[in-house]
């Protein structure tokens, strides 16, 4: 038996036609395959086994499957929450898939597309090397009303959290830098991307706001730096853009960042916000 015949993946979506062609799919590649619908339904599978991958479907029914990740994010049991996701699109819209990067999903696909050549290559790319862990029961609290992340990870002071703010606007960087300040937390700011670089290598930040479109290098090649830097690998890396076209998405994973945010999708005060929530959330690897 091969190591991918020993490995469980999770599907929750009520679409019956995907869930049954995508379990086909996952079986004949040798994966063990649960499926969750609703609370109850995954309740009952993580009370047998905690699953190595979750895929998520952020279409149909998308918003009560996101509320069902937020419940597992937010579980004081890292085997669950920290369980890597793959968000599956309707039909790749970028609202859907914006909502599930903020719950840190590794990567996404679109439903419609089809492709499972690219959906398995997805799939062995996210799946951890650990087999998947047998657990006697979860409480009954797994999903329902999802509680703060900071409620099951142990605080840190604010004024010990280094964040850098790499923004090339000065009115939107000088407002970043006062609300997270206000927060209490440790501030500092970088006008482009060299001095963004300079700034992380320097100060070695806990987490990096990072815009995409900069003045010399841009975004990108500052997180393909940061990632370079051994020194910076548990930094946080947060990409924010004006625009939220899905290559960039894709680029901005693949490339190492724990979260992409559309500024048109937020307020600086829901920025600050993620901030807190990346404080207390392990840096994905």
């Amino acid at each position: 038996m091969t190591d991918e015949q020993t490995r469980t993946i999770l599907i929750i979506s009520i679409d019956e036609e995907f869930t049954t062609r995508l379990s086909g799919v996952l079986k004949e590649a040798g994966y063990r395959v649960l499926l969750a619908h609703d609370e109850p339904s995954l309740r009952d599978v993580f009370s047998v086994a905690i699953p190595e991958l979750l895929i998520v479907d952020v279409g149909m029914n998308g918003e009560n499957n996101i509320a069902m990740l937020e419940a597992i994010r937010a579980q004081a049991d890292e085997r669950i929450a920290l369980v890597p996701v793959i968000a599956a699109s309707q039909s790749g819209d970028l609202v859907e898939i914006a909502v599930a990067i903020k719950l840190g999903v590794k990567d996404y696909f679109v439903k419609s597309k089809n492709d499972t050549t690219q959906i398995l290559q997805k799939i062995a790319k996210v799946l951890p090397v650990a087999g998947a862990v047998a657990v006697p029961s979860v409480s009954a609290s797994l999903v329902g009303a999802a509680t703060s992340a900071t409620a099951s990870a142990e605080p840190r002071e604010a004024s010990s959290i280094k964040v850098l703010v790499i923004e090339d606007d000065k009115f939107l960087r000088d407002l970043a830098l006062q609300k997270i300040a206000k927060e209490g937390f440790n501030v500092v700011a970088a006008v482009d991307g060299e001095q963004g670089v300079e700034f992380a290598e320097k100060e070695i930040p806990d987490i990096i706001l990072l815009d995409i479109l900069l003045p010399g290098i841009d975004g990108f090649e500052v997180l393909s730096r940061v990632r370079a830097n051994p020194a910076l690998a548990q930094t946080k890396v947060s990409m924010l853009s004006n625009f939220g076209q899905r290559e960039d998405i894709e680029k901005a994973l693949k490339g190492g960042a724990d979260q992409f945010m559309v500024k048109a999708n937020y307020t600086l005060d829901e920025i600050v916000a993620e901030v807190k929530k990346m404080v207390v959330t392990p840096h994905k690897q």
